[in-house]
């Protein structure tokens, strides 16, 4: 695998406040301030890959000609919520592959309508799903509704430091403010699922060789060790009609696969991006990528794990540490992309080497890529 690095990166605000039909304004927006970051112009990027859900969000080919007509290619990838981290697999594959060496790769996502996709082909809410999830894990293993709420506040407590997190409270938040916020499926409360909301984000991907067209680039910096993308297979109590992100055990196989590739163990990793779009899941892939055993991931929990210094106290992982879908938001495109700049923020910024981006996609897709802290 070529040397494939996050070289820049933009972002606009993540809020459900930005007007229908913005899509093109937001996803130029954060793409300018990408390069800016970088060093370059569009003049230097090879090729655009885009990530987008929604479908009434602008066709990529449109918001490439907001930076310029410069004849590269450009690449729309739809894979509901793993779309971003769907287009960064497939810009890869063509940075591997020596036909492209800076990559401005954009998630971004505002429809023209209010139009329910996930409705409109008929899914039960996702909202429901996942509770159905908690309430499995209620009864076989005794988790509490505070385990969720304690996880919910862990995320809004990490978004009130990032700056562009759709929610970020005043003041800490608390279990107890977790649990009496409105019930909306139970044990699910409004605090506990990710928020409707939009926006846009974007990197520059630099290879060694397209690192030097670049001004600013500077180090320590993330290195993409590996990118893993699998769909579902059929397994006991499957469900085929309806099903939202598929069994769980595709998370299970798609990061192991992706740690295997990146020649990493579930002891190496210090942060974990997850599809955290409701609070329950997050205890779900705690155990399925290997750093916990069933049963004893909520007394983890309890003692303060998975959050702000746990791995110098647990040897485990923090996760979600831009607040996640919960907190930071869900706009669906950019979702991925926001994840790539959480890791390569934290690598900048403390003594993180090893980061998961993962996320799951309606239909069911699952993309896992593994990041690596590089020094220069």
């Amino acid at each position: 695998m070529r040397e494939i690095f996050v070289a820049g990166s933009g972002t606009v605000p993540v809020s459900n406040k930005h007007p229908l039909g913005s899509g093109r304004i937001l996803a130029r927006q954060a793409g300018l301030a990408a390069m800016q970051d970088a060093g370059c112009t569009y003049k230097d990027i090879d090729a655009l890959y885009a990530g987008t859900v929604m479908p009434t969000s602008p066709a990529a080919v449109l918001v490439g000609k907001e930076f310029g007509l410069t004849g590269i290619p450009v690449v729309q990838v739809s894979n509901a919520s793993a779309s971003g981290l769907a287009a960064a697999h497939e810009a890869l594959h063509a940075m591997e592959a020596g036909t492209a060496d800076v990559v401005l790769l954009i998630g971004y996502d505002v429809p023209t309508n209010t139009d329910n996709p996930i409705a409109a082909q008929g899914y039960l809410p996702p909202v429901a799903l996942f509770a159905m999830w908690a309430q499995r894990r209620m009864h076989d293993i005794g988790t509490k509704p505070e385990h969720f709420a304690m996880i919910a506040a862990k995320n809004w407590n990490y978004a009130r430091d990032i700056p562009f997190a759709a929610r970020r409270a005043d003041h800490e938040v608390t279990v107890e403010e977790v649990l009496a916020s409105k019930e909306i499926a139970p044990p699910m409360t409004a605090m506990m699922i990710t928020p409707w909301v939009y926006g846009a984000a974007a990197v520059v991907l630099a290879t060694r060789e397209g690192l030097k067209r670049l001004k600013n680039a500077r180090w320590p910096m993330a290195r993409i060790a590996s990118s893993e993308f699998q769909t579902e297979v059929y397994g006991d109590r499957h469900i085929i009609e309806g099903a939202i992100v598929g069994p769980p055990e595709i998370s299970k196989t798609t990061v192991a696969a992706a740690l295997e590739k990146a020649s990493v163990g579930p002891k190496d990793v210090d942060i974990v991006q997850v599809h955290d779009g409701f609070a329950v899941e997050e205890l779900v892939y705690c155990e399925l990528f290997g750093f916990t055993q069933p049963g004893e991931t909520e007394a983890l929990l309890e003692k303060g794990a998975f959050g702000p210094g746990s791995r110098a106290k647990f040897g485990l992982p923090e996760f979600s540490t831009d607040g996640g879908l919960i907190a930071r938001g869900h706009p669906a495109g950019p979702t991925g992309v926001f994840q790539l700049i959480e890791t390569n923020r934290r690598f900048r910024n403390s003594d993180d080497k090893v980061g998961i981006c993962h996320l799951l996609g309606a239909g069911s897709t699952c993309v896992t890529q593994i990041l690596t802290r590089t020094d220069s």
